[in-house]
């Protein structure tokens, strides 16, 4: 029987989201690393859809180990690639008596408070003490994220790599007067659409956004703009509809819920936002609006930041000013030059920089049972370069 490998998610079965799109990376890598594709499983904290390969596991409960073992056990799995795997973990120690000989952690959010001085000599004392509860490489999307690791648990930088995210260029492109979601959701034609595709969670900054419409409205410039919200699911975005609803600004905005036509609703944008507040890494949405060809907004802050060069394929603003974003999309609106000239190089970034098949194949490199540990292998120079 040939080996396996077990790729496990903390989260539940469907998820969607950004989650969506790394299963079907982690396959893809699982399959370049040499892995049959009857021999690649699947665990999460909730299955909803049963199949033979796809297992309910919670990794952050000990009951669970039970489980764990079994399946590693009965499916000889040599190699476990874990989302957000936290360290020490108790699946890390069943896995080592169970014979897995390799553990990667995916890591795509933070994983602590940097360190310094004694807090952090502390953490490593930590690393070495519980080394055989640690996984073998931390991958990790973004520089910010992986100082979380080195600064905030103490992992030796020689066993972390940085592997941005990638997007299907060939999915995600530009497209010349796309009316594809202004006749979906009838919108004005003279509107210029502004995106955002994610989360709802309140770090995201949609109350931001929200202020930013509030804002155009008081200075009299709401008609050329029109804001839509993707990715809100049930009631999450009653909140911010009611931030709106003694207002103009209500009738441009357009919650469209969780979307599988992303892709052609962002080819008939105008520019991307993103207005995290708090946290956040390096979105899934971003590089997709890139690849879509949109000059991008973004609160500087950690790795969010990283996905754009500022001045050149959009621009920082401070998290939580919306005063600035307000100023920045009427800028985009009245400089049509400026938007053509950074949409274009936001196009080139996404490229040149964030290719799917580059990601793919760096963390297949790290699956593999001696890879090779210096960062520049999974990192481009050129994207060393341009953070």
């Amino acid at each position: 029987m040939a080996h396996s490998i077990l790729i496990m998610f903390h989260c539940n079965q469907h998820t969607g989201y950004a989650i969506g799109s790394l299963e079907e990376v982690f396959k893809r890598a699982a399959i370049e690393a040499g892995f049959d594709q009857h021999n690649i499983l699947w665990s999460y904290r909730k299955v909803f859809s049963p199949e033979v390969n796809v297992f309910a596991i919670n990794y952050v409960c000990p009951d669970d180990t039970k489980k764990l073992k079994k399946v590693l056990k009965e499916h000889k799995v040599s190699t476990i690639l874990a989302f957000d795997l936290r360290h020490p973990s108790p699946i890390i120690r069943t896995a080592r008596k169970m014979g897995t000989t390799r553990v990667v952690a995916y890591w795509g959010a933070s994983m602590s408070s940097l360190y310094q001085g004694f807090k952090l000599i502390l953490r490593r004392c930590q690393w070495i003490l519980q080394a055989h509860a640690a996984p073998d490489f931390f991958i990790f999307e973004s520089d910010a994220m992986r100082k979380t690791g080195t600064h905030g648990r103490g992992i030796p930088s020689r066993r972390t790599c940085v592997i941005p995210l990638g997007v299907d260029t060939n999915i995600f492109f530009p497209a010349v007067a796309e009316r594809y979601a202004q006749k979906l959701f009838s919108i004005p034609i003279n509107r210029k659409i502004i995106i955002y595709s994610g989360h709802m969670e309140e770090r995201k900054g949609l109350r931001v956004l929200m202020d930013a419409m509030l804002e155009l409205e008081r200075r009299n410039r709401l008609e050329p703009v029109h804001l839509l919200i993707c990715g809100n699911k049930e009631h999450q975005s009653k909140p911010y509809e009611d931030m709106l609803s003694n207002s103009e600004a209500k009738n441009h905005v357009t919650f469209a819920g969780y979307r599988t036509d992303v892709p052609q609703l962002m080819r008939s944008a105008y520019l991307g936002t993103i207005a995290s507040t708090g946290w956040d890494s390096f979105t899934m949405s971003s590089v997709e609006m890139l690849s879509s060809g949109l000059p991008l907004i973004v609160s500087e802050l950690q790795g969010l930041k990283e996905t754009i060069e500022n001045g050149v394929c959009g621009f920082y603003i401070a998290p939580g000013d919306y005063h600035a974003l307000a100023s920045l999309w009427l800028q985009y609106i009245d400089d049509i030059e400026l938007r053509e000239r950074h949409s274009k190089a936001s196009r080139e970034r996404a490229e040149r920089l964030y290719s799917i098949d580059a990601q793919v194949t760096r963390i297949a490199r790290t699956l593999t049972p001696k890879p090779v540990f210096p960062n520049e292998i999974f990192r481009d120079r050129e994207l060393e370069e341009h953070q």
